[in-house]
């Protein structure tokens, strides 16, 4: 019987298990790092490392230590010659990357088991540089769980390099160990959210966010954005509410000289801030979340009002841009009027008006076939029809490229993408006597609900048409007839899209909570707990007896109501919580506004002068703020919550 049991109950050599752990740790700190290295470091190191298994295996290392630590210094020399201020994590992470697989290579002792470790957390750390994704959450896990076993069974081989263990044994001890770290992980997060931080983290000088995508650029030529709309990678995604699809146009640049082949953009000017100064429609609030593609335009849903970012420039067009180009993912607020009209007065005809001084014979003549009619807007409304509902087809292969593509695409090959149509329908306008431009950016998007966001993939990637029509303005006009309702709908994508939405929402979920967490949503966050819990403190009473009797219940009910409170109120901008508790106090009076009527001419119908003459003051100091186009601030917050409740007096 007892040899039975050990029969099934086998030894396993404590220096094999560290061994076999050792290996897992270095591989989990490679797998990291590997993915923002060069193929050719990435395939020497898993060379080096499958080299130093056999190693182990045989139990015979055939290069010598000194001939290693030889290869480490100049391969460590060679390393530091390829940095510089502008690359300097990542060849430091190859560096690190080729070091440990060196390492492994020697015959090891309890030195070198922790320089492996020690490098293999160097590595998960400078991946963290490059990009903090929800993956390094991953392999932080993975990592901390198996150097807590490795660090355990390492004293074990320190005693005893010969010790053997019983399996069971050996497995009770590795599982114990995994307290170790998860004792740790709410002390960890505790401390996330209480140490104080800076608006710019120390180190976001080394993270250079491991390169950019190809995206929009200055210019558009015909074909160009064909490359962008094969590109099934995610540019930005957009917390927001849920709009109608035929409303998302994401705009980013706007394009007004053409050469024959290029659209470019000349003679923008900065606007002020409150521009423009009425812009009627309903507003929708967004935070955006774009990654590096190249440039420095920020795109917002059409029309933005305003974009708050560090260092952002906002010009005449309802355009944004940074001053330079940015190389890692960028968080922004942004507030957009949902219209296809944009209000201007005056413009520059000659600027809207201009086309290629030569080649435009076949283009007059079209143009002076369809512009029918006695407005402008009819003769638009024909152009618009005759390319969208006509005999032309959307295609983003075999583009017409040549030195007239719009004779080519017009009048040869029908065929062609969101370039073509804008083009050709710009081009067209111009000759009939009618301002337009290229509006460039982004069409529609898949709606997380499990996130509450727009996922918006590159390609998705569009230009449209800015036509203007005097006193009416800019109105957007789409001759692309793939614009029609082929952009934001997820049906019929199947199981494996809805399962890429799944993991989307965790990364989004990521990104806001943890890479955005600054000093900031730090200082909101203790704000709200502390407003919480005065509220708590003077609004709530109750007898001490019962209190007593009932204390765990009333503890966890109470724990529960300040998680949900905290949680409703994170999600509700300011000035929705001070129009909501005005609107609540004056129910409590007997008004209640329609959902259709302004707040002017609701105060105006209260029936009582005083109550009437304070609701009126109320009105006018918030509409004074919120039209700013930017969030209130702490003091202005106060003086309308006083106000708010100096209703209750009379």
């Amino acid at each position: 019987m007892a040899k039975s049991m050990l029969k099934h109950n086998p030894k396993l050599r404590v220096e094999d298990a560290v061994k076999a752990l050792t290996f897992l740790i270095g591989a989990t700190g490679a797998l990291a790092a590997a993915r923002y290295t060069g193929l050719v470091y990435s395939l020497g190191f898993f060379s080096l490392f499958l080299l130093s298994m056999l190693f182990e295996y045989q139990r015979r290392f055939l290069i010598p230590r000194w001939l290693l630590t030889l290869a480490t210094v100049v391969f460590v020399g060679v390393s530091f010659m390829r940095m510089s201020l502008q690359n300097f994590v990542q060849p430091a992470v190859e560096a690190l990357l080729i070091l440990l697989a060196i390492k492994f290579l020697e015959e090891k002792k309890f030195r070198d088991y922790m320089q492996i470790y020690v490098l293999s957390i160097f590595l998960l750390a400078g991946s963290a540089l490059l990009s903090l994704d929800i993956l390094f959450l991953a392999y932080l896990l993975v990592l901390l769980f198996l150097l807590a076993a490795a660090m355990v069974l390492l004293t074990y081989y320190t005693e005893d390099r010969a010790m053997e263990l019983r399996l069971s044994t050996l497995q009770t001890i590795v599982l114990k160990s995994l307290w170790i770290p998860l004792a740790s992980i709410p002390l960890a997060a505790l401390l996330f959210v209480v140490l104080p931080r800076t608006i710019n983290p120390m180190f976001n000088i080394l993270n250079l966010g491991g390169g950019a995508s190809t995206g929009f650029s200055s210019t558009v030529g015909l074909g160009q954005i064909s490359a962008i709309q094969e590109d099934a990678t995610v540019i930005m995604r957009v917390g927001m509410e849920k709009v109608d699809d035929e409303l998302l146009y994401w705009r980013g640049i706007v394009l007004d000289h053409f050469d024959g082949r290029q659209w470019d953009s000349t003679g923008r000017q900065q606007a002020p801030e409150n521009y423009p100064p009425a812009l009627a429609g309903r507003r929708v609030a967004q935070t955006i979340y774009l990654d590096p593609y190249g440039n420095r335009y920020l795109f917002a849903l059409d029309k933005p009002l305003s974009i708050q970012a560090r260092n952002v420039r906002k010009f005449g067009d309802l355009t944004f841009t940074l001053a330079a180009a940015f190389t890692r993912k960028l968080r922004y607020e942004a507030l957009s009027v949902l219209s296809d009209t944009l209000p201007e007065k005056d413009i520059d005809r000659n600027r809207y008006l201009q086309v290629p001084e030569t080649g435009m014979e076949k283009m007059r003549g079209l143009a002076h076939s369809l512009a029918i009619g006695n407005t402008k807007e009819e003769k638009a409304a024909a152009i618009l029809h005759f390319l969208k509902n006509g005999e032309y087809k959307y295609s983003l292969t075999k583009l017409p490229v040549s030195s007239a593509p719009l004779d080519d695409f017009l009048f040869q090959h029908k065929y062609g993408n969101c370039e073509y149509f804008a083009s050709a329908m710009a081009v067209l306008l111009r000759l009939s006597g009618i301002p337009a431009r290229l509006v460039g950016g982004y069409r529609g998007g898949f709606y997380n609900e499990a996130g509450g966001y727009y996922m918006i993939p590159e390609q998705n990637a569009h230009v449209w048409v800015e036509a203007y029509f005097g006193s009416r303005g800019w109105v957007r006009l789409d001759p692309t007839p793939a614009a029609q309702g082929t952009y934001s709908s997820p049906a019929g994508k199947g199981p494996l899209f809805r399962l890429r939405l799944f993991f989307d929402a965790i990364d989004y979920y990521w990104n806001a909570a943890v890479i955005n967490y600054d000093f900031e949503k730090q200082f909101s966050l203790i704000s709200k707990l502390s407003e919480s819990v005065r509220e708590v403190r003077f609004k709530v009473s109750f007898d001490r007896g019962l209190a007593s009797k009932f204390l765990p219940a009333l503890l966890g009910a109470g724990a529960l109501w300040l998680a949900l409170y905290a949680l409703r109120r994170a999600r509700k901008p300011v000035e929705e919580k001070l129009l909501a508790a005005f609107l609540g106090k004056m129910k409590q009076r007997g008004y209640v506004k329609p959902r259709s009527q302004g707040l002017e001419e609701f105060v105006v119908l209260v029936k009582e002068d005083g109550l009437r003459e304070q609701a009126r003051h109320f009105v006018e100091q918030f509409e004074g703020y919120y039209y700013r186009d930017r969030r209130l601030t702490r003091d202005e917050a106060r003086r309308l919550r006083k106000m708010v409740r100096e209703l209750e007096k009379n």
